[in-house]
């Protein structure tokens, strides 16, 4: 009997061995997941800081010299995401304010929940820490934002500049944002952690994926523009970016499942109530609105202050992108100095 118990006993060890090697690789990515999980947060409350206004706690960054310009992020986002812009804009001269809205990274939700709350929040912000007057860049679903701002607070703005915008209420869809999509898509952090992955082994796909987001572009137009962002330091260093201020995505939630919900009426200043000189860029292949939504959006200005609209051909809901990007980040400067 005793050598059927060694041959038990062996059996029982072998099964043990392999049940550990199985799970050793589930071990070691979820090992690699939590340092870089934890190595990005601690990344993200380094390069910023916290400001005690009227409203509560608001992130921001500051960064660089020059006239001021005031970025205010889309959705998914943060301070982060508002610097990527912003790094654009430093190249030209600016000195950047970079803003996590209300229910992103390390800004409280009760800031300020509705698109007017935010808008008030962001100009105590500037008034906390001395900035008197700027230019102001809104980003996508961070545009209605912007353009609330400049409305409600046109003493502290030179000129305002919207990409990508919201040109109009999102009422009918059940997921109004992008942000929300790719909330949902991605699956949360981990998700997030294997989107990085594919950032350093297949950029390619990844970034031809990002042009077909709110677009109707054509694969082929998609793989395209991946392709010339790729052969271009700069615009791979943006996209790249781009790509790491969606992450991790659970210190954005509260803020991105709110925008959801903003998105869908959102109260535009009147026709001819806006006292800011006004730019819009779109591609032509955006697919969240018309081209006549954006005259309305453009018509908000007075008419001696004057709006502008860019449609940028063959480019989706991602800008700038392509052949145009230098040319795109120039025209944006320019129009900011200008006024």
């Amino acid at each position: 009997m005793r050598p059927r118990r060694r041959t038990r006993t062996r059996s029982g060890w072998t099964a043990v061995a392999l049940v550990i090697l199985a799970a050793a690789p589930f071990f070691i990515a979820a090992g690699f997941y939590s340092a870089w999980r934890s190595d990005r947060l601690a990344t993200l409350e380094a390069g910023s800081s916290l400001a005690l206004i009227p409203e509560g706690v608001m992130e921001f960054a500051d960064r660089g010299e020059g006239p001021v310009a005031l970025v205010i992020h889309g959705s998914p986002g943060g301070y982060d995401q508002g610097m990527v812009y912003g790094k654009e804009l430093m190249k030209r001269g600016f000195r950047v304010i970079a803003v996590s809205r209300p229910g992103y990274l390390r800004t409280p939700l009760e800031t300020g929940v509705t698109i007017e709350e935010q808008a008030d929040a962001i100009e105590s912000l500037l008034r906390s820490i001395g900035i008197s007057k700027c230019a102001v860049l809104g980003i996508s679903e961070g545009s209605p934002c912007a353009l609330l701002f400049s409305s409600r607070h046109p003493e502290r703005v030179g000129s305002l500049v919207l990409l990508s915008p919201p040109a109009a209420s999102l009422t009918y869809p059940a997921i109004a944002s992008i942000g929300y999509k790719l909330f949902h898509d991605l699956t949360g952090d981990l998700g997030c952690w294997l989107l990085r992955l594919q950032l350093r082994t297949d950029p390619s796909a990844l970034f031809a994926g990002m042009m077909n987001i709110g677009s109707s572009l054509r694969p082929s137009r998609c793989s395209a523009l991946a392709a010339e962002a790729l052969a271009d330091p700069e615009q791979k260093s943006f996209l790249s970016d781009l790509t790491e201020s969606i992450t991790p995505l659970l210190p954005r939630e509260p803020g991105i499942i709110n925008d959801n919900a903003q998105l869908k009426n959102i109260r535009f200043p009147g026709k001819g109530t806006l006292a800011v000189p006004l730019l819009v860029l779109a591609g032509e292949n955006e697919s969240r609105f018309r081209i006549q939504d954006l005259n309305t959006l453009a018509a908000t200005t007075k008419g001696n202050i004057g709006s502008k609209i860019e449609v940028i051909p063959r480019v989706g809901h991602i800008l700038p992108v392509g052949r145009e990007f230098r040319r795109t980040w120039d025209d944006i400067a320019a129009f900011m100095k200008s006024r």
